[in-house]
């Protein structure tokens, strides 16, 4: 199972999650300005807000998780990834990517994203040394 934030120790430092929204939110920024064929070309079905409790659809530590699809990476708990161009097979994308979890370094790996039914991603990462490789599933996030 992917650590969550349910998971994961109650102690972790402000500093530290500030600095890694702050790290990814540069990354989106800067590559928005990567020419149009050098950023992925993410499903548009993939894409948006998806959640453990779509009813909710935001952060409650312990009780429900978020995750957020966007063209070129996704992000959720303490969890950033850049995308690299997916390769699909049917309903499952497996992407190259940098992912960094909290205050660590962006490491190399794989993201695994499917789609078992239309309001349903399961996403699994591969390759990573701070996350197991099961997947989580999540369902879309209801129309707000």
């Amino acid at each position: 199972m992917l650590t969550t934030r349910s998971a994961m120790p109650q102690n972790q430092s402000g500093p530290d999650r500030t600095k890694a929204k702050r790290l990814l939110a540069g990354l989106v920024l800067l590559a928005s300005f990567l020419p149009v064929g050098a950023q992925a070309k993410m499903p548009a079905d993939f894409l948006g807000k998806w959640s453990t409790d779509p009813a909710r659809c935001e952060q409650v530590n312990g009780e429900v998780d978020m995750l957020e699809v966007l063209p070129d990476g996704l992000t959720f708990y303490e969890i950033g990834c850049e995308f690299d161009e997916p390769k699909t097979g049917g309903k499952t994308l497996r992407i190259a990517a940098q992912c960094f979890k909290g205050g660590s370094p962006m490491s190399a790996g794989e993201v695994e994203l499917s789609r078992s039914e239309p309001d349903k991603v399961s996403v699994s990462l591969h390759g990573f040394f701070w996350t197991a490789e099961t997947p989580e599933t999540f369902q879309r996030c209801d129309e707000q």
